[in-house]
């Protein structure tokens, strides 16, 4: 199949216009790029970590780290949200920078003490300092009701308020600090994100009148300050709860630019004790939910006792009176958590933070310019006014019109650069795996066209061509090429002068007989003082086929590891001087033969090189077949010189071809093939030299070293163009 480079534009072009998000923001490409962006970070904290995405529109989850990986829901609500794939890519590189600064920058073996100790009643690191004599009150009463083992909804709300706090703090933190660190994509990542977030939120008059607790309302408020900068309060409310926000703000600003874990342990506690008189507020309608939670519970379990009179046991883990206080914690609990968003655990394993290469200063205007110009784009794309609407209209007098040479770009066009390159990757890759589907099938078809003579009458062939190719096998390539890929520059250099000589023409040199004399030479006492011009030629067109043996027996002595450090060099070589090349492996059983297509003079995907690290030593050989195959297309193609190399090590095997008849047919396939201008040369690595040298005759290739068989064919083909 061949398929011109404007067709395979056109089809990459009409691709992109179809892939859908899901496809898009979980393909491999695009997961290469999150990668990229990540150990770009990363790479010099020395902390590896994979990124893996998925796309459930079900899921409530957005994203999270278990400190060993990224996870990031890419169909999340804040994510879909976003009206163009630009932002919505922007918004998952914004996911990926906070969780991975929180993989970097979070400490979790200070906050794992403060919520220790703060479990058992005490504060950690210490209490703050200069509590007023009302606030060492709060502190007692606080310390008092966490140790009270009979009141748990003192408790609950403590520890909770306290976990909202501790996120509220570390994820300014980790957003100031990563912002700081990378002040490119990543920092407009999370900044878009995080003004969406507090978009989300409801307005301080409206968590008022859906009757938030006071002390909730005070979180989220300081939620939206720490991630967007400022308060959700468009009707304009004042009083005693936008004061308590205004009394803590110095608080996050100090703590979220201090890299020392414990500054924001103990900026928490000084919020929590202020926000004690708040909470405090809560207790009685908390506790009357967790009664009427019970009673329902001993209600329900009453009713279910009653129903099981009819003799049998039940079995239950939790005694009535541990069910029904199970029953009212819950209740507790899902009252409070319904009012504060759902948040991923940062705070789950002992991990130390990475310290801070330089000062760690904020830089209060660049971060309102980065978040000035989130706005614009949100309030551009969306065409909405992005903070809150107008009641009256310009009348277009005043203002002016001036010129700022100083502005060198939002940055935010390489986002949009970045999401063009990586569709075309992806859709690069879903056309030509289309077209290699399509290109394997032709394969086939061309094997049931072949007549492959009598000695291999009914028998079935199958042609096996990966349409894609595992990330595995990439890596093993890249694993053990290196060194052979040198080899192969190495032996390309004096061809490639060869072939520039050929192509450019020149002066032929030190000859005993001619028309024109070399004055250079008249030096020279044995005649040759004469030169001729050498007209430019185009080089010798040539095509290389390869045949490597893929029986059982291949495994022995290394055989098939070599004869695939042989492929990869000639792939290599061959491609590097435009020499069209095929390279084919094959075995049977039972009359069965299979051909496995690794390099094809038709490939389209130009992966080539990494489907031969699935050569492997498999069952029997059927060796006339899978000859006849290899010969028949190479004697197709458009060349001066064909060479089928074949590498075996010993007589072919299968049912019912075997012994002489083998060898008859073989001869018979190279005498055929020959007439047609192939050249077979056949490395023989086994103990039946003398049966292949037999078949082969001059075409027969003693290789006793095995290191050697690359540099040994190579040299053959180098030879050839020569």
């Amino acid at each position: 199949m061949r398929t011109s480079h404007r067709t395979i534009r056109k089809m990459i072009l009409d691709r992109m216009s179809k892939i859908s998000d899901d496809a898009f923001f979980t393909s491999k490409a695009y997961r290469a790029y999150l990668t990229d962006l990540v150990e770009a970070a990363t790479r010099r904290y020395k902390r590896p970590f994979q990124v893996c995405v998925i796309a459930d529109h079900d899921e409530p989850t957005i994203a999270f780290t278990d400190f060993q990986g990224v996870y990031i829901n890419t169909a999340n609500r804040i994510t879909s949200s976003f009206p163009s794939r630009t932002l919505r890519s922007l918004s998952i590189v914004g996911l990926l920078s906070h969780e991975t600064g929180h993989i970097l920058f979070t400490d979790n073996r200070v906050w794992d003490s403060c919520f220790r100790r703060l479990g058992g009643g005490t504060f950690y690191p210490k209490l703050p300092d200069g509590l007023t004599q009302t606030q060492k009150i709060y502190a007692d009463e606080i310390c008092e009701a966490l140790q009270n083992d009979d009141d748990p909804v003192p408790q609950r709300v403590i520890l909770r308020t306290y976990h909202d706090l501790s996120n509220i703090l570390e994820d300014g933190y980790v957003d100031a600090r990563y912002s700081y660190e990378f002040p490119g994509v990543p920092a407009q990542g999370i900044a878009l994100n995080n003004r969406r977030y507090a978009e989300t939120m409801p307005d301080l008059t409206e968590m008022i009148n859906k009757k938030y607790y006071d002390h909730n309302i005070v979180s989220n408020l300081l939620i939206q300050y720490a991630r967007a900068g400022e308060v959700n309060n468009l009707s304009g409310y004042s009083g005693e709860l936008l004061d308590k926000v205004n009394d803590c703000i110095p608080l996050i600003d100090a703590a979220i630019y201090d890299d020392d874990a414990r500054s924001r342990c103990e900026a928490a506690n000084m919020i929590l004790i202020n926000l004690w008189p708040l909470m405090q507020r809560c207790f009685d309608a908390l506790r009357q939910q967790q009664k009427d939670a019970e009673e329902d519970a001993k209600q329900q379990a009453q009713q279910s006792g009653s129903e099981s009179q009819d003799g049998s046991i039940g079995n239950s883990e939790q005694s009535g009176e541990e069910a029904e206080q199970s029953a009212g914690i819950q209740a507790v609990d899902e009252s409070l958590n319904g009012q504060i968003p759902a948040v991923a655990p940062n705070f789950t394993l002992k991990t130390s933070a990475v310290p801070s290469g330089d000062s760690f200063i904020p830089n209060q205007e660049q971060m309102d310019a980065l978040r000035t110009r989130i706005s614009k784009v949100l309030a551009e794309e969306t065409a909405r006014i992005a903070e809150h609407e107008t009641d009256s209209v310009s009348d277009g007098t005043g203002g002016g019109v001036s010129n700022n040479t100083d502005y060198d770009g939002s940055g935010y066009e390489t986002a949009a650069e970045d999401i063009e390159r990586v569709l075309e990757n992806v859709a690069e890759s879903e056309v030509r795996t289309q077209l290699e589907e399509e290109h394997a099938r032709e394969l086939q078809l061309e094997a049931q066209s072949i007549s492959y003579g009598n000695a291999h009458a009914n028998i079935s062939i199958t042609v096996n061509r990966m349409s894609q190719v595992d990330q595995s096998l990439i890596d093993s390539y890249h694993a053990v090429a290196p060194q052979l890929l040198q080899l192969s520059k190495r032996l390309q250099k004096g061809v490639s002068t060869v072939l520039k000589e050929k192509r450019q023409g020149g002066k032929l040199t030190g000859l005993v007989a001619g028309k024109r004399l070399n004055q250079h030479a008249l030096y020279r006492t044995d005649g040759r003082v004469f030169c001729n011009a050498r007209l430019p030629s185009e080089p010798i067109r040539m095509s290389v086929a390869l045949l490597v043996d893929e029986s059982g027996s291949m495994c022995g002595n290394d055989r098939i590891t070599r004869a695939r450090a042989t492929a990869i060099v000639i792939q290599d070589f061959c491609e590097k001087l435009e020499i069209p090349t095929l390279i084919m492996g094959h075995t049977a059983w039972n009359r069965h033969v299979e051909l496995f297509s690794y390099s094809d003079f038709d490939s389209v995907d130009k992966l080539d090189r990494y489907r031969l690290m699935d050569m492997s030593a498999r069952d029997c050989n059927r060796d006339g077949a899978a000859l006849r195959y290899c010969a028949e297309k190479l004697s197709r193609q458009q060349a001066e010189v064909k060479l089928l190399i074949i590498i075996c090590d010993g007589q072919p095997n299968d049912d019912g071809y075997s012994g002489s008849a083998a060898e008859a047919d073989l001869r018979g396939i190279k005498q055929e093939y020959s007439r047609k201008g192939i050249q077979f040369f056949a490395a023989a690595i086994g103990e039946d030299r003398e049966k292949i040298e037999r078949i082969y005759g001059d075409g027969y290739l003693d290789i006793s070293d095995l290191n050697q068989l690359p540099i040994l064919l190579t040299t053959l083909i180098s030879r050839k163009i020569k």
